[in-house]
């Protein structure tokens, strides 16, 4: 039996869900290591904390309890916040107002708890700071973005214009872009349109490199959006990457997804918008975008602090103040708002949802439950914090099911089956009829500009020039962003040594080879001196930097027109893919496609049938079971072409962008009740 999923059935059998963090933690604890005296001191928190939290009331003792507790742990403090939050009223107000005006008196706090405090008060509308205290602040904390964020989100909050001229003198030092933006907002939130000195702002914002988000965002300061409100809107909030830099950083298909699917259903005349949002950190885009007339992508340049592994866990409520604060300004309410991940981002706008009583639509995968355990089924060894990481978002997730009107899980039967695995709620059956399975696709023809042709082309031309013998072998692809869990690193050990290498060169496409982050200079470190190592294999290992969506479609036509004794390969190495857009894409062109077994690849591709499905945890089993299929399976030429043309027929009859927005638009529709023939 596996140990994860027996515990969560048996703590929502005892309809306990609200406890169950802790009382997981316990289990786990109890059946591993002994804990630091760090640690216990954290559970035993998060243990009061819940006794609070049970009593469905806060009493002075609770609320000084948990004021003392906050500055600590990025994760207890988000518990800490979310329960004041939730039970903060008239009656305990002038408690808090007392907590918090002692904590500045005696100066009992230190940055982490400030920041807590900043949020608390803005939240809960508490005007506690004066201006000397404001001052004070600025100046002692003004290297510390987080809290100088936070701040100056209180003070355009209260309006203190008292400091105005602080606040210039503020853009004249080197921040971050985010940061001088959000003070130039509250400059422009303090002061008359008039009264702002713009040519100072220019001067001391504007360079180079963010001149097009600079003057982008001073027009629509300046000018009032108009959009058609006539039939249903609707948010998708992306928070990874950007619609134009696919394969680098964070940016993987999701962006390409929502792109095309935006796109395609705002063809729709019941359709007055789609405007996808995501946080930006390199500001040399515009901060909005138009693709065609009703889709919007607004590049939000909210500052994170990179020094926390988890980006949103600490910045919720102001992620969750930015975005409203956004839609206010542009005067729109979506009807719809759809989220797709168990993080903190994501809760920030379904809150948002439920402030505007709006729709919300949550995409629900099993991430991190499916990596709690081992292949044997006993829960993984994982340090505390990696645990608490992960209990994070498990909680996320059981409170958003609750919290959504509607659930979408990506694939068919089968992962349906797996959600009502990992997630127990769904035995009730309120919560059982909010699901929708819904699919996934590709635009199946890419519209490429005829002028554009030759220079996507002449990414293959110049492969092909620099690596003359390259494409005299069949192809390994691997697309995507660079990182440890897309697995390009273990299918380079993988190909190189096995058999795989002596039939097939392997091309691997993504990453920023300018810009890297550190996850991606770990990856492409890796490469080089593995190559260094491994002379034999240059020329025959290429690693390009990420392309357009577009430049990668034709370089695989380009591929595959070139025909060998075996195929081409598509081999996707991730631990797990919830439903792999790359992968569709090398199948519409005809590649053979190899994908993972862990995650929602399976609900698409069939062993032997249309592709492969193999076990990707590490290079050993990429490998041996790589060779399993194409050496040892005794297919032939004819063989695998036909399980590549079915490879192709899946992808067309099933996953075209048109299809999938059809679905959707439908979906979105009923939703909001609109009556409509189904697809």
């Amino acid at each position: 039996m596996n140990e994860f999923i027996e515990f969560r059935n048996h703590i929502y059998d005892c309809d306990r869900n609200y406890v169950y963090p802790l009382l997981f933690l316990d289990n786990y604890i109890n059946k591993n290591e002994p804990i630091n005296s760090r640690e216990s001191i954290l559970i035993k928190r998060i243990r009061t904390i819940m006794n609070i939290e049970c009593k469905n009331i806060l009493k002075e003792k609770d609320i000084n309890e948990l004021c003392s507790f906050l500055g600590d742990n990025p994760y207890i403090d988000r518990i800490i916040i979310d329960t004041i939050l939730k039970f903060f009223d008239d009656n305990n107000k002038k408690v808090f107002e007392k907590n918090i005006k002692s904590i500045f008196l005696e100066n009992k706090y230190n940055n982490q708890k400030l920041y807590h405090i900043l949020d608390l008060c803005i939240e809960c509308n508490l005007e506690l700071i004066d201006y000397k205290d404001i001052l004070f602040i600025l100046d002692q904390y003004k290297l510390d973005l987080s809290i100088l964020s936070n701040l100056l989100d209180y003070i355009g909050f209260f309006k203190k214009d008292g400091v105005k001229d602080y606040l210039y003198k503020l853009l004249k030092l080197d921040y971050p872009d985010n940061i001088k933006l959000q003070i130039l907002n509250v400059l422009v939130d303090l002061l008359p349109t008039e009264k702002i000195d713009y040519s100072f702002m220019r001067e001391n914002i504007r360079h180079e490199r963010n001149d097009m988000f600079y003057d982008s965002y001073i027009h629509f300061l300046n000018a009032k959006l108009e959009f058609n409100q006539q039939g249903i809107s609707i948010l998708q909030s992306m928070f990874y990457g950007d619609f134009e830099n696919s394969g680098k950083g964070n940016n993987g298909g999701l962006a390409v997804l929502l792109k095309d699917l935006g796109d395609e259903i705002t063809k729709d005349s019941r359709v007055s918008f789609v405007i996808t949002i995501t946080i930006i950190d390199e500001i040399n885009k515009p901060f909005i975008s138009y693709y065609g007339e009703k889709h919007i992508f607004a590049r939000l340049p909210i500052y994170l602090d990179k020094s926390i592994p988890d980006l949103f866990i600490k910045r919720e409520l102001y992620i969750k103040r930015y975005i409203a604060s956004f839609l206010k300004k542009v005067g729109i309410e979506p009807d719809i708002f759809h989220i797709r991940y168990l993080d903190n981002a994501s809760k920030a706008v379904a809150q948002i949802s439920k402030d505007l009583n709006k729709k919300l639509v949550f995409t629900l995968t099993p991430d991190p439950h499916r990596n709690m355990f081992d292949t044997t089924g006993h829960l993984r060894e994982l340090s505390f914090d990696q645990l608490i990481e992960k209990l994070n978002k498990i909680k996320i997730g059981d409170e958003l099911i609750y919290k959504c009107d509607s659930i979408v899980g990506i694939g068919g039967k089968v992962v349906e089956k797996e959600l009502q695995i990992y997630f127990p709620q769904f035995k009730e059956k309120n919560i059982n009829k909010k699901l929708k399975m819904l699919g996934e696709g590709i635009h199946l023809e890419q519209l490429i500009n005829d002028k554009n042709t030759n220079i996507y082309s002449s990414e293959f031309m110049e492969l092909n020039k620099k690596n003359k013998s390259f494409f005299e072998k069949p192809i390994i692809l691997n697309v995507g962003r660079l990182s440890i869990q897309k697995g390009q690193i273990e299918l380079l050990k993988a190909w190189s040594s096995s058999r795989l290498s002596q039939t097939h060169n392997l091309l691997l496409i993504g990453g920023d080879l300018e810009k890297p982050s550190i996850e991606e200079n770990l990856v492409i470190s890796f490469f080089k001196v593995y190559l260094e190592k491994h002379p034999e294999f240059k020329g025959r290992f290429i690693h390009k930097g990420a392309m357009s969506n577009e430049s990668i479609r034709l370089l695989e036509k380009n591929i595959i027109k070139i025909d060998l004794d075996l195929p081409h390969i598509y081999l996707c190495s991730s631990l797990k893919e919830e439903f792999g857009i790359a992968i569709l894409e090398a199948m519409s062109k005809g590649f053979l496609t190899i994908g993972p077994i862990k995650g929602g690849v399976k609900t698409y591709i069939k062993n032997g049938y249309n592709g492969f499905l193999i076990d990707t945890r590490n290079w050993e089993t990429i490998g041996k079971e790589s060779e399993k299929y194409i050496y040892y399976s005794k297919i032939n030429k004819d063989k695998f072409k036909r399980i590549q043309a079915a490879g192709q027929k899946t992808v067309r009859e099933n996953f075209s962008m048109k299809k999938i927005a059809n679905e959707f638009l439908t979906f979105y529709l009923s939703l909001k009740g609109v009556k409509t023939d189904e697809v």
